[in-house]
């Protein structure tokens, strides 16, 4: 087992050296060579399974336009081919999407990890919790500074005297601003509390705050302070932040599949349209297992997205509307969706809206859609751009034709709604010839996904949409 293990160290550092003396442009990756002859062995073995991840990738673009007679197919001979044969060779460059929905990470073994990176407060100070995510539920809105949002007392509706003790102290002088429904009073910097219709004190070293009103507080009423503390003196409260990075073991899943043809319906794709079969049909089994990654993708999506009945749209016009006016009114949902995931999580914008077909129709009417002009498609495809080219709009034609998905694909690694972990991301075996005339070759591409944080999904529907 480990001279099998070593032999595959070294095969893998020999095709590292091999992207790097035949690829004349490696250079502009900077970072992968700095990561290759860096000190962190994680590092660098995720730098040069990157690069190998890059080689077969090309390899697999590369291999039509190499062929001379395939080159000949799309620019000379596709008038005098028969229907069926035209849309085999579409199928050669489909619209694969996975690039634009998840984050894809190399691995560098079948039994590998993915990296999840998570900034989270490590101390319980300052107005936050040990634990909480950083951009999330934060009382005040600030990270790095002195300030503190705490609730004083609550009103009962009859006592006019409300006190009560700030936690972290001691108290920066003149600093100091207490809310109590419509009524607010400030500190003078001597220990005073005055405002209209309120008066009170308060000692900065302990935090007492006595608070007396004209009109008692409602019932449930909440006099909450606002203020700084003096981290000069109480160092213990200053919010301390650690950047998580998580090692996610995962297993790639094998997806093979197998073409055979036979030799005598090779000889008629020579002789008649100058076309190898055998290339033809593995790059077409090879454009299907890829097609299978973006729905497993999606489906994953359709799944974990989170329903908002206020994402719902009614496509029906007004008396004397135009419909299209109407339709174009969706995208206010675009804007509201973004909402709702920065609301839950501090964070996020849009990467990608997927529909159904009627949800597309609509979508393709929002001011400022672009169309991706994408002819003669298969599966899932980007049917344009909103947002000055920022969001992809994706149909799905396997969808609910009434359902639409808002996602944001995430800012960093660790912050991606969906983690894919590509190990093998094509295989092509050699064609096997039998001695019964049959040949046949298989593919394979390995992988796993892992979803991170489904909250970047929020899911509506269209209603009465007519054509």
């Amino acid at each position: 087992m480990q001279l099998f293990e070593r032999k595959i160290q070294e095969d893998r550092s020999k095709a590292v050296q091999r992207v790097l003396d035949e690829n004349r442009s490696w250079k502009k990756y900077k970072s992968l060579l700095e990561a290759l002859e860096g000190a962190d062995s994680a590092r660098s073995a995720v730098a040069a399974n990157s690069l190998l991840v890059m080689e077969n990738q090309a390899r697999f673009m590369e291999s039509v336009s190499r062929d001379k007679r395939m080159e000949a197919v799309f620019t000379n001979a596709l008038g005098t081919l028969v229907p069926k044969i035209i849309d085999i060779v579409r199928v050669f460059y489909p619209n694969l999407i996975s690039h634009k929905l998840v984050d894809i990470q190399p691995m560098d073994r079948q039994n590998g990890q993915i990296v999840l990176v998570r900034p989270v407060y490590s101390n319980s100070a300052g107005g936050v919790t040990a634990g909480q995510q950083v951009f999330q539920n934060i009382t005040d809105g600030t990270y790095a500074s002195e300030n503190i949002t705490a609730v004083v007392s609550t009103g009962n509706g009859t006592a006019t005297t409300l006190t009560g003790t700030l936690d972290v102290v001691p108290v920066r002088s003149g600093t100091v601003t207490i809310t109590c429904g419509s009524v607010t009073c400030t500190d003078n910097g001597s220990g005073t509390l005055t405002g209209t219709g309120v008066t009170g004190t308060i000692d900065y070293t302990s935090g007492a705050i006595s608070l007396t009103y004209t009109t008692a507080p409602a019932n449930g009423t909440n006099a909450v302070a606002q203020y700084r503390y003096d981290s000069e003196q109480n160092s213990a409260h200053t919010r301390s932040l650690d950047i998580q990075i998580t090692n996610l073991p995962i297993t790639a899943e094998p997806h093979p599949l197998k073409v055979v043809w036979s030799q005598m319906s090779q000889f008629a794709a020579e002789g008649h349209y100058n076309l190898d079969l055998g290339d033809m049909l593995t790059q077409l089994v090879g454009s299907f297992i890829k097609q299978e990654r973006d729905m497993q993708l999606i489906n994953q999506i359709i799944l974990h997205a989170q329903a908002d009945v206020s994402l719902n749209f009614d496509a029906t016009p007004p008396t004397n509307y135009s419909k299209l006016a109407r339709y174009a009114e969706m995208g206010v949902k675009l804007d509201y969706a973004e909402s709702l995931i920065q609301s839950e999580l501090g964070r996020g914008g849009v990467s990608w809206v997927l529909c159904g077909y009627n949800a597309a129709n609509i979508w393709s009417q929002v001011k400022g859609f672009k169309e991706s002009g994408v002819v003669a498609p298969i599966g899932p495809y980007e049917i344009g751009t909103l947002r000055d080219g920022t969001v992809s709009v994706i149909k799905v034609p396997t969808m609910d034709a009434n359902t639409y998905i808002v996602g944001f694909k995430g800012y960093v690694i660790g912050d991606s709604s969906i983690v894919l972990g590509d190990y093998i991301p094509l295989y092509a075996t050699p064609v096997f010839q039998s001695p019964d005339l049959y040949n046949a070759a298989g593919m394979v591409s390995l992988y796993a996904s892992v979803v991170n944080q489904a909250k970047y999904f929020r899911k509506g529907t269209v209603s009465n949409f007519t054509a």
